[in-house]
Parts: C-alpha cells; sequence; structure tokens
C-alpha cells in the first residue's frame, strides 16, 4: 500500500478510521491523506455573498483546526500525512472524483450500515461506485491475533470471477503479512431454501459432493497463498449470512470482499453480497470491484 485516504468524521468521538489508518500506514509505509468535510446552509444566514462566503470560511477553518489538533493528538509524526478541509455536503461525489482522478490504495471511513428505499447513505454509494478498494471500519479496537478473512466465488468459472477472487486474496495476503497475522478464506454453498423445505434435495449429500468437487481447488489455492487447509472454510448457505458467522466465529478483525459496483435502482433493488454482508457484519470490511481491464 502507497497512499490511503481516511475519512474523519467528527459525528464520532472515538476516531476509528483514523486509528486504522494510522495502523495500516505503519505496518505498510503507506503514506495518507485525511480529509475532513464541512457545509452549513448558509442562504439562512444572509443574502449577501459577501457574506455567506465569510461564514463558509470561518467554519472551514474551525474544521481544519479541529483536524490538525486531531492529528497532533495521534502523535504519528513518524508518517507522511497530509490534512485538508473540503467543502461539501456530497461526500460520497468528492471521494469518488478524489479516487478517479489519483489512484488510493483505499479510502477508510467509520462504517454507517443504515439504510431505506429513499436514503443511500455514504458507505452504501462508496461500496458502488467508487473506483478504489473501501474500508468500512466498525467500532471495535484493532487486534493482530486477529485473522484476515477472505471471501471467495469458487463456484464460478468465469475469468471476471476468478480474476476478482485473485484480486481478494491478494489484496488480503498483503494486509495479513502486513499486519503479521493470518489469512483465511471462506466460500458459500448456496442452497436454495425453498428447494430445501420442499425435501426436493438431499441438501447434504449435494453439499458433500460440492465440496468434493471443490477439494483440488482448495488445494491449488493453500499451495498457491501458503494457506492451511483448515483456514479455508466451506460452508453452506447464502454468503449474507455464511460470511458474518464465519467471521463471527474466527473473530476475523477484517473480511476483503469483492463488490459488483451496481448503481443506481438496480443496487438499490437487487443489491449485492457486500452489501448484504456489511448489513450483519461486526468488523471491519474491505470492499475491492472487478477489474476495469
Amino acid at each position: 500500500m502507497k497512499k490511503l485516504l481516511i475519512v474523519m468524521d467528527p459525528e464520532h468521538k472515538h476516531q476509528m478510521a483514523l486509528s486504522r489508518g494510522i495502523e495500516l500506514a505503519r505496518a505498510t509505509g503507506a503514506s495518507l491523506e485525511v480529509v475532513a468535510f464541512a457545509h452549513e446552509y448558509l442562504e439562512a444566514i444572509s443574502d449577501e455573498t459577501e457574506t455567506q462566503e465569510a461564514a463558509r470560511k470561518a467554519v472551514t477553518d474551525q474544521r481544519q483546526r479541529w483536524l490538525e489538533q486531531v492529528l497532533a493528538l495521534c502523535a504519528c509524526d513518524d508518517l507522511e500525512i497530509e490534512s485538508t478541509t473540503v467543502w461539501t455536503k456530497r461526500i460520497h461525489e468528492w471521494l469518488i472524483r478524489r479516487c478517479a482522478r489519483a489512484p488510493v490504495d483505499a479510502v477508510i471511513k467509520t462504517g454507517n450500515r443504515s439504510e431505506t428505499f429513499l436514503y443511500t447513505p455514504t458507505d452504501w454509494h462508496l461500496i458502488r461506485e467508487c473506483p478504489a478498494p473501501v474500508m468500512l471500519v466498525a467500532e471495535n479496537k484493532w487486534n493482530r491475533a486477529r485473522p484476515i478473512l477472505a471471501a471467495v466465488d469458487l463456484g464460478s468459472d468465469k475469468p471476471a470471477k476468478k480474476a476478482l477472487n485473485h484480486r481478494i486474496i491478494a489484496q488480503a495476503r498483503q494486509l495479513a503479512d502486513a499486519l503479521e497475522t493470518d489469512l483465511q478464506l471462506v466460500h458459500a454453498l448456496h442452497t436454495s431454501v425453498i428447494l430445501a423445505d420442499m425435501d426436493l434435495v438431499d441438501t447434504e449429500a449435494r453439499d458433500r459432493k460440492r465440496k468434493a468437487a471443490l477439494k483440488p481447488q482448495v488445494e491449488h489455492l493453500c499451495h498457491t497463498w501458503h494457506l492451511k487447509p483448515e483456514h479455508v472454510h466451506i460452508v453452506s448457505g447464502p454468503a449474507q449470512k455464511v460470511i458474518p458467522s464465519v467471521a463471527n466465529r474466527i473473530k476475523a478483525d477484517m473480511v476483503v470482499i469483492g463488490t459488483s459496483g451496481k448503481t443506481g435502482l438496480a443496487a438499490m433493488v437487487i443489491g449485492n453480497t457486500a452489501e448484504k454482508v456489511l448489513t450483519h457484519l461486526r468488523t471491519d470490511l474491505l470492499a475491492i470491484k472487478p477489474s476495469a481491464d
């Protein structure tokens, strides 16, 4: 990792995204770009442009002073840090433009996991639209003893899926090595709940057959990525339940997962696995999009 973009959130007492970013920067040698945002409805103050501009400058300067005070308290003089305050209400749009302009290895922010049909928070927009990997940090302390869990789809022969699996595992391996912890994998064997409930299929026999079919692939992954066989979890059930369940069982400190990159109405109605997992997950999540190549 060379560059991490950290999103500050004045609403959170503990700046967990900043703590995560500093930890990763020290482990990987990455530089940090730390961004705070400010916005107020200036029309309520005055109709005069000059007065509005003065108010805007005052609010922005105040937020920048707060940002500099927080960074000073972190005692991170050993790191290369650039800090700035941006005036905007549409945080995700600024972040997406920023990442499109110059690459970063990850956007790191504290997670906000609620969504309604009429309201899509910044997190969902970033997962769907940001060209850089997005790390959503949970409200828990970093612990190097806990593994990094890579969620992969081993059931597809599509080149795009295989390429995304490789990107997910490579990123997870890099994090695990930098943080001196284990890498583990999880794959969900999806089974139709309706067919299972109607006893139309012998799900246990079918799952045994599917696991046996995946054995050569699992062995190849273990050899390629230096994994222990017991660190590859093949579990029956929908991915949005299997992945959080395994993460909880092994006490994973981070889940690395691919995202489809759906946008607009399709994303809201259909969603994707990364978003569904995030709803149930109680640890950090790093969402990675397929390569644009």
